[in-house]
């Protein structure tokens, strides 16, 4: 079995508008004789794109200078379209800058072509493939580790509302009863059980806030759309920041999986907003784009940066839940994009791709 795994050539497609070093890296790679390769070849970027819509290959070799699209637009392009296929950039630009953006942006390895050998791209093309294994494993075990989160809060919410929120209201219930008792109650026990009263009623209170931030149960009653209008209503009584909505006409069917993700950005947006960000205004904003979602929360406060952005920052930093919130969509195929200027707010942008046409 072993022999025969090892027996399947990896699948490269090479993108290159120069036919004679499309030629010259089919040979480096066809030619050796330890790893055996099928080599396609696209001229240009839109031809690479309508061939990744319908085959699949293990790793695109990509160069940024084609016919069609220039430097790292043509990354993102193809990144977008297969964001967990690994890319090896294969360009003339001897550009440090550029290839740390590409690093950064997801690519897998930066070659300049006036110092590629055949033992550089092989070592290339293999150790990319092997990084992107092992990150489809750990996306695995992310999906699994966030399904199982979803499912403790949900479990969590529901013993909070039906057990200790039931408690809570017999208790005071008992209270009120006592209160009621004038003859028997003299005027400093009085005093005492009206403070427990409130006491009770501010716990509950907070009791229900907290089992509905675990898990709104909107969001399985009235869908995305109304959990969305539900949960802004609410944030904007409890924090006393204005939130500006706006909803498409139509909300497209959603998978369960999308709606939890696309919530809970918009969720942890909010909280950024009013623990950090200092913003008296806050906007919420779904559109709809040929095949695909989007969601944009922002603010006018202090201009929140990611935490993997100028660590030595004074300012308020997102942290863990900007990851999570990544992650949640990096499941679905989207992406997360964050705009942040200082003194004058912060952007957050999540979009999920929909299968078939969806109107602008």
């Amino acid at each position: 079995m072993e022999d025969a795994k090892e027996a399947q050539p990896t699948r490269v497609l090479l993108v290159e508008d120069s036919v004679g070093f499309a030629y010259g890296v089919r040979d480096m790679l066809l030619k050796q004789s330890k790893t055996p390769f099928s080599v396609l070849h696209a001229g240009t970027l839109e031809g690479a794109l309508e061939f990744l819509k319908s085959s699949s290959v293990d790793v695109v070799l990509l160069d940024l200078g084609l016919p069609d699209s220039k430097r790292l637009d043509t990354f993102e392009r193809v990144h977008a379209r297969a964001p967990n296929l690994p890319v090896v950039i294969l360009t003339v630009l001897d550009d440090d800058e550029l290839a740390i953006k590409a690093l950064r942006e997801g690519g897998q390895d930066y070659l300049v072509k006036d110092r590629l050998t055949t033992e550089i791209l092989i070592k290339s093309i293999r150790y990319a493939v092997e990084r992107s294994a092992i990150e489809r494993e750990l996306r695995q075990l992310s999906a699994r580790v966030l399904a199982l989160q979803d499912e403790e809060r949900r479990r969590i919410a529901r013993t909070l509302h039906d057990v200790t929120g039931q408690n809570l209201a017999v208790l005071s219930m008992n209270l009120s009863l006592l209160m009621k008792r004038e003859p028997a109650v003299s005027r400093e026990e009085r005093a005492l059980l009206s403070e427990a009263s409130a006491l009770a009623k501010k716990c509950s209170d907070d009791l229900r806030t907290t089992a509905y931030l675990l898990h709104p149960p909107m969001l399985e009653e009235l869908g995305l759309a109304g959990a969305v209008r539900d949960y802004a209503d609410g944030f904007a009584q409890r924090s006393g920041i204005r939130v500006d909505l706006e909803l498409p006409p139509r909300m497209p069917p959603l998978t369960r999986d999308m709606e939890i993700a696309l919530f809970r950005v918009m969720q942890e947006c909010l909280t950024n907003i009013h623990r950090h960000s200092g913003s008296r205004t806050a906007s919420i904003s779904f559109s709809l784009f040929p095949g695909g979602i989007r969601l944009e929360v922002g603010d006018t406060g202090n201009g929140l940066l990611p935490s993997s952005a100028h660590a030595s920052s004074p300012r308020p930093l997102l942290g863990v839940g900007i990851a999570g919130m990544r992650e949640r969509l990096l499941q679905l195929g989207g992406r997360l994009e964050i705009e942040a200027e200082p003194g004058r707010g912060t952007t957050v942008r999540a979009v999920l791709p929909l299968k078939g046409d969806v109107a602008s």
